[in-house]
C-alpha cells in the first residue's frame, strides 16, 4: 500500500513537472498570460538572484509584462511546499515561439448549416421543381428555421420532414447579411418532403502545427480552412484540436499530390485545445495539453520577412513519426505576393523526405520552415504538377493575425 502511494504520488509529481515549461521567452511591452492551472506557488527571481515577486498562484491565469529586457528565474513549488522545478524566462526584443512540425486532428463546427449547393427535385407527380431558386443561395447558412436557432443538419432535416409541404420561414446569412425567406419543401418520388439543398455543418481533417507562444496559443496549417466544393472560407462557431496517429502516406506525383491519413478518435480523452478563429492565414486558438505533443520546450526568434534568404533552409514535421528537420530550398520570397500565404516558394532537396512523401503532401500544411536557428514561415501548398514543389507563408502575417484574435 506504501509503495502504491508513493508510486502514485511520483506519477502525479512527474505530471505536474511537465506541464512546466524550462524556458519561456516574453517580447517587450507584450502582456504574457499563463494558464498553467497546476497547484502551484510561483518565485521570481532576477539574474542577480534578487526576489520581484512572490507567492505567485498559478492554479490561476497569471499575468507578466516587462518594458526592458533581462533575465528572470521562476521558482515553482507544489502546494507551496515542494520544489518541483524552474523556469528560465527571458525577455526579449525579437519575438520567439515554440516550434511546431507535428500532426494534429482538426475538427470545425459551421456556424449555421452551409449550403453547399441546390438541386432540382422529382416531385411524386413528375414535375421538376427547384424549391429553393432565388431563395436560398450556394454559400449560405442557414441559421434559424420557423424562427428557431437551427446549428445541425439533423435539425434541419427534422423540420423540413416535419413540415408537411406548409411554407417554411428560414433566415440565411449571406455576405454577413442576416435575409429572411419562405420556402415550400417539394414531396419527392419517395413521399419525403425536400428543400432541394446539399448541406453540411462540421469540416475534419488532418493539419499541422506552426508554433506555440508563451501564452499557450498556437497557429496551425498557415492557411485557411475553406469548403471543398464552394472554395469559400468556412465561417466557424466552434472547433477543436485532437491527438491522431499517421497510418499511411500516399506519395505525390506530378500532377497528383498525395497526402496523409491518420486515425483520430473523437473523444474527450484525445481533445487537445480548441479553435478560436478560421483566417486565411491559418487557425488559431489554444492548446490545454502542450506536454502530450511538445516534446521540445526550445523557442526560436521569428523573423520579420526581409531576413529571409534565398538559399538552404529546413522544415519540420513528423511524417516519419517523429519530428524531424528536412532541408528544403528557397528559391523564392515574394514581399509583396498577391496571396498572403505564398509569400515563399520551396523545393523539397532531402532524399529522407522524398523518399517517404514524394515531396509535399496533404497534412503536412502548417510545418514551420526554418533558416539560420530561426523560424521564418511555414508550408501552405504544393504545386500540383511538381509534388517537390510548394508555396510557404511568412511568419510574420500568422503572428500579426494572431494578435487580432
Amino acid at each position: 500500500l506504501v509503495l502504491c502511494m508513493v508510486f502514485t504520488a511520483y506519477i502525479y509529481y512527474d505530471s505536474i513537472k511537465k506541464k512546466i515549461p524550462d524556458k519561456l521567452y516574453i517580447y517587450t511591452q507584450d502582456k504574457a498570460v499563463f494558464s498553467m492551472d497546476i497547484p502551484v506557488v510561483g518565485t521570481v527571481y532576477d539574474s542577480s538572484n534578487n526576489m520581484c515577486a512572490d507567492n505567485i498562484d498559478f492554479s490561476r491565469d497569471v499575468t507578466f509584462q516587462s518594458g526592458y529586457t533581462g533575465q528572470y528565474y521562476v521558482d515553482y513549488k507544489l502546494f507551496g511546499l515542494l520544489p518541483v522545478a524552474r523556469t528560465h524566462m527571458e525577455v526579449v526584443n525579437e519575438k520567439y515561439v515554440y516550434s511546431g512540425g507535428f500532426q494534429v486532428g482538426i475538427y470545425l463546427k459551421c456556424n449555421g448549416v452551409y449550403v453547399v449547393n441546390t438541386e432540382t427535385i422529382c416531385t411524386y407527380d413528375g414535375q421538376n421543381i427547384v424549391p429553393a431558386k432565388g431563395k436560398i443561395n450556394k454559400g449560405d447558412y442557414i441559421i434559424k428555421v420557423n424562427g428557431f436557432k437551427t446549428d445541425t443538419k439533423e435539425q434541419l432535416s427534422q423540420a423540413v420532414s416535419e413540415s408537411t409541404g406548409n411554407s417554411m420561414d428560414i433566415t440565411v446569412r449571406r455576405n454577413g447579411q442576416d435575409i429572411d425567406v419562405q420556402v415550400e419543401p417539394v414531396k419527392n418520388v419517395a413521399g419525403e418532403y425536400k428543400l432541394g439543398i446539399w448541406v453540411r455543418d462540421n469540416a475534419q481533417g488532418l493539419g499541422t502545427i506552426t508554433f506555440l507562444n508563451a501564452d499557450s496559443e498556437y497557429g496551425a496549417l498557415g492557411h485557411g480552412i475553406h469548403d471543398v466544393d464552394t472554395g469559400k472560407l468556412i465561417e466557424m462557431s466552434t472547433g477543436r484540436l485532437y491527438d491522431t496517429s499517421i497510418q499511411n502516406i500516399k506519395k505525390g506525383e506530378n500532377g497528383n499530390p498525395g497526402g496523409m491519413e491518420g486515425i483520430i478518435v473523437y473523444n474527450h480523452y484525445n481533445i487537445l485545445g480548441s479553435i478560436t478563429t478560421n483566417t486565411e492565414t491559418g487557425i488559431y486558438g489554444k492548446l490545454d495539453r502542450i506536454e502530450r505533443i511538445f516534446d521540445s520546450k526550445e523557442a526560436y526568434p521569428a523573423v520579420a520577412k526581409e531576413e529571409i534568404q534565398v538559399g538552404k533552409a529546413y522544415i519540420r514535421c513528423a511524417v516519419s513519426g517523429k519530428t524531424e528537420d528536412y532541408t528544403v530550398r528557397i528559391t523564392k520570397v515574394d514581399l509583396d505576393a498577391r496571396e498572403v500565404n505564398k509569400g515563399i516558394e520551396i523545393q523539397v532537396t532531402d532524399k529522407r523526405l522524398l523518399k517517404l512523401t514524394g515531396g509535399i503532401v496533404q497534412g503536412m500544411s502548417g510545418s514551420p520552415i526554418m533558416q539560420n536557428g530561426k523560424i521564418i514561415g511555414a508550408v501552405t501548398h504544393v504545386f500540383v504538377q511538381d509534388a517537390t514543389k510548394g508555396y510557404g507563408i511568412f511568419i510574420e502575417n500568422m503572428l500579426e493575425n494572431l494578435k487580432k484574435d
